[in-house]
């Protein structure tokens, strides 16, 4: 059956409510800092940006003016440390459940806005992106874009966290399936809020520059589009699935 607008919207309503149900323990709140080194806080600080940073999650084809791409999605990324007391861990693994919405415009241009919640938290975080199609691509060649995005967390407590990304993207369609693959550059700041618990160590701003690659594939199923997805900032990486439809 053939899911219409408004089941599309049920849906994305829906991946948000449960979403919600998912963070009443809180257990990923980040309200207190307890770090012994200045060295701990940048490695957590690039766990938290592999977390809540931009992800890749489609193809590098542009929209046109007619064109949209909406959908909802569910990550487990990685993290090298347990968020509430900041311990560290061999591989925490968190989920992040996300609604996305691009458009396309004239020129060769994709606009999006993104909104990611952290599973058994308050946390949550907003992605803007623009994106410009360098190639097009077409039957004999691949698409290519380069696009800038900015994020912004909120709900975290203890920290600020902001940042800003460039990606270069690739892909080319086949039948009904678009591999795409990309390279990019992370600049992140991560500022405490509060106190260190251990007032022996004081802790600065935190400002990080770390390389982003991502990969994936994109399903069309007539109904409805599929998308498995990678991507990895710094050392830590997030896969995806993405449900939704694209035109």
């Amino acid at each position: 059956m053939i899911l219409s607008h408004k089941n599309l919207k049920n849906l994305l309503w829906g991946s948000c409510l449960v979403a919600t149900a998912l963070n009443v323990q809180a257990d990923n709140n980040i309200d207190s800092l307890t770090f012994d080194s200045r060295n701990d806080f940048e490695n957590f600080s690039e766990s938290l940006t592999n977390i809540f940073n931009h992800k890749t999650l489609f193809p590098a084809e542009q929209l046109g003016l007619t064109g949209f791409d909406v959908g909802a999605s569910v990550s487990f990324a990685q993290s090298a440390y347990k968020l509430s007391n900041q311990s560290k861990r061999d591989q925490e693994i968190l989920p992040i459940y996300s609604l996305h919405a691009i458009k396309g415009l004239p020129g060769g241009f994709d606009v999006g806005l993104h909104y990611n919640l952290l599973a058994d938290s308050k946390a949550s975080s907003w992605s803007a992106e623009v994106r410009y199609a360098l190639i097009e691509g077409g039957t004999a060649q691949p698409a290519v874009s380069l696009s800038g995005n900015y994020t912004k967390g909120s709900g975290i407590e203890a920290l600020n966290f902001s940042s800003y990304g460039v990606d270069l993207g690739i892909s080319k369609g086949f039948a009904n399936l678009t591999p795409y693959a990309g390279i990019g550059l992370v600049l992140a700041n991560v500022d405490p809020e509060v106190e260190n618990t251990n007032t022996t160590v004081d802790l600065k701003t935190e400002n990080l520059s770390l390389m982003k690659f991502s990969a994936g594939l994109n399903v069309n199923l007539l109904f409805m589009d599929v998308l498995v997805g990678y991507n990895q900032i710094g050392e830590n990486a997030t896969y995806s699935l993405k449900a939704g439809y694209r035109f």
